[in-house]
């Protein structure tokens, strides 16, 4: 069994992934703009998790059995971007917002116009991609407010929640 051996464990252990060792994609940028420049601009985000619920059944007197229940998950996926002075990650996450719901008249397109898988891909040390995850049929859910002030020299920062149906593995 060579997977097992003390030696393997620990390479693997001394090699951890690193958190900073990713990047995301999106499959296309629905409304328009520039997917590079936002997928370059993604300063933090999350992996998303899963659970099961559980099923106790009874028995016989006894504290009963679980089994796991049904999956679920957040359906949630946050992102952070940094803007530059061209607007880029603005004008993305707006005209994509537009095209959800449009402001003025209140009209949005069909989930095959509004949603569009983004794929997080984990890294090595050498930029080899060690793991790829789609999130499917993503939309953004909601874009924070930035607070400005006179005082503070930092950056502008999107903090967006993307919604998505579901997401797997896809390597």
């Amino acid at each position: 069994m060579t997977g097992m051996s003390s030696e393997n464990l620990k390479n693997d252990i001394s090699n951890p992934a690193k958190t900073y060792l990713w990047d995301v994609a999106f499959a296309n940028l629905i409304g328009g703009g520039n997917r590079d420049h936002l997928e370059v601009r993604a300063q933090s985000t999350a992996i998303p998790g899963r659970s099961f619920g559980e099923i106790l059944v009874p028995f016989m007197g006894t504290p009963g059995i679980k089994f796991p229940g049904k999956l679920t998950m957040t359906h949630s996926w946050p992102a952070v971007f940094i803007e530059g002075n061209d607007r880029e990650v603005w004008k993305a996450l707006y005209a994509w917002s537009q095209a959800i719901q449009n402001v003025r008249t209140g009209l949005g397109g069909p989930d095959s116009l509004i949603k569009a898988d983004v794929y997080l891909r984990l890294k090595d040390q050498q930029g080899n991609v060690t793991n790829k995850l789609r999130l499917a049929g993503c939309y953004p859910q909601a874009v924070d407010e930035v607070p400005l002030a006179f005082e503070d020299e930092s950056s502008i920062f999107y903090n967006a929640t993307f919604s998505y149906d579901y997401w797997e593995e896809d390597n």
